[in-house]
C-alpha cells in the first residue's frame, strides 16, 4: 500500500469516521464535500467538459459530459453519496480521468437526492437519462454504466429496470463498492466496523431511511443483491477487503455468476471505500486504468454484435 493511501486512511479516520459519530447531518455532510470540491482543479484540457442543464419536457436531470476529442465509445456514471449527498463537481475529476483511460466520452448524472426526493426519484432519473441516449443513436454495445458506492447501486438498478422495461442493455457494468443492499444485513456491517476507515455502521441505516422514505429495502431497484441478476451484461466490481460494504460486493459476485452473468471481482486490502474516486492515490489512478480496460474490452465486442 502506497504512504499516500497510508496517510489518507488516517486522514478519513480521524477527520471523516471520528467526526461522524452522531446522527446523520445531512447539512454538515452536504457542506463539507462541496467545500472540498470546490478546490478541485478544472477538467484537464485534453477533457471537453459539457454541462447540461435539465429537460423538465424529456423528464431528464441536469447532467455533463466529460469527453476525450474522439471517442470511442460511452460510459454512462453514477456519483455516489448514500443517495444524499455528492454532485457532479465532486466525482468531475474522477470522471475525467475515467474518459481518458477509457477513451471515452462519459456522462455524469446528476440524479435527485433524498431526502428531497426519495426512492424512486434516481432510478426514475438514470433510466430517463438510458432512454435518452438510445433515442439519440446511441449503440448499447458500445456503452458501459459506472458508479460508486450509491452509484453503483444505481447504476445495477438502472439494469434492472431496463431489463424489466424492454429497454437495450449495455455492454457492462463497472462498480466501486457498490451499495446494493441497503437492508444494510451484510455480514462485514459488524465485522469489518472497527476495519472501515470511513463509516460508522450505525450511518448506512440512517441514510437507507432517508431515501426509503418506508419503502421496502428488499426491493431489488433499492437492494440489487435481491434481485434477479439473470440477462445482465458483464459485471467489473471494486471492492476494500476492510470496508463494512464489502459483503455487498462479494454477494452481488456471487449471485451474478450463479444466474449465469459473468463478473470480475477485484478485492484489495487496506483501501477505503471507494478509492478508485481518490486520484492522489497511486492505486486510484492505477485501478481507473483497469477500469478503462475493461470498458474498452466489452465495447470492443460492439462490431461483433451488431453483425449478429
Amino acid at each position: 500500500m502506497s504512504i499516500q493511501s497510508t496517510l489518507t486512511n488516517l486522514v478519513l479516520r480521524w477527520q471523516f469516521k471520528n467526526g461522524s459519530k452522531g446522527p446523520l447531518n445531512v447539512g454538515a455532510a452536504r457542506h463539507k464535500v462541496d467545500k472540498l470540491a470546490q478546490r478541485y482543479p478544472a477538467p484537464p484540457k485534453d477533457i471537453t467538459h459539457t454541462p447540461l442543464p435539465a429537460n423538465p419536457a424529456k423528464g431528464l436531470c441536469p447532467a455533463e459530459w466529460l469527453s476525450v476529442a474522439k471517442p470511442q465509445r460511452t460510459v454512462l456514471y453514477f456519483h455516489g453519496g448514500g443517495y444524499f449527498f455528492c454532485s457532479l463537481t465532486t466525482h468531475r475529476p474522477t470522471c475525467a480521468y475515467l474518459a481518458r483511460t477509457a477513451q471515452a466520452r462519459v456522462l455524469s448524472v446528476d440524479y435527485r437526492m433524498a431526502p428531497e426526493n426519495p426512492f424512486p426519484a434516481a432510478v426514475d432519473d438514470a433510466v430517463a437519462w438510458w432512454k435518452e441516449l438510445l433515442a439519440q443513436g446511441t449503440n448499447p454495445a458500445d456503452v458501459v454504466f459506472a458508479g460508486d458506492s450509491a452509484g453503483g447501486g444505481l447504476a445495477l438498478a438502472c439494469l434492472l429496470a431496463s431489463r424489466d422495461q424492454g429497454l437495450p442493455l449495455p455492454a457492462g457494468a463497472l462498480l466501486f463498492s457498490p451499495w446494493a443492499d441497503l437492508t444494510c444485513s451484510g455480514e462485514t456491517m459488524k465485522s469489518k466496523a472497527k476495519d472501515d476507515v470511513m463509516f460508522n455502521p450505525h450511518l448506512l441505516p440512517e441514510a437507507a431511511a432517508l431515501y426509503l422514505k418506508g419503502h421496502s429495502a428488499q426491493d431489488p431497484l433499492v437492494s440489487p443483491v435481491f434481485g434477479n441478476l439473470a440477462g445482465l451484461p458483464e459485471l467489473f466490481i471494486f471492492a476494500s477487503e476492510h470496508e463494512i460494504l464489502l459483503s455487498d460486493s462479494t454477494r452481488l459476485h456471487d449471485k451474478a455468476r450463479q444466474q449465469g452473468v459473468k463478473s470480475t471481482l477485484t478485492l484489495h486490502p487496506r483501501l477505503p471505500h471507494v478509492w478508485p474516486t481518490m486520484l492522489m492515490l497511486p492505486e486510484a489512478r492505477r485501478d481507473l486504468k483497469v477500469s478503462g480496460d475493461f470498458i474498452a474490452r466489452v465495447t470492443s465486442r460492439a462490431p461483433q454484435a451488431r453483425a449478429a
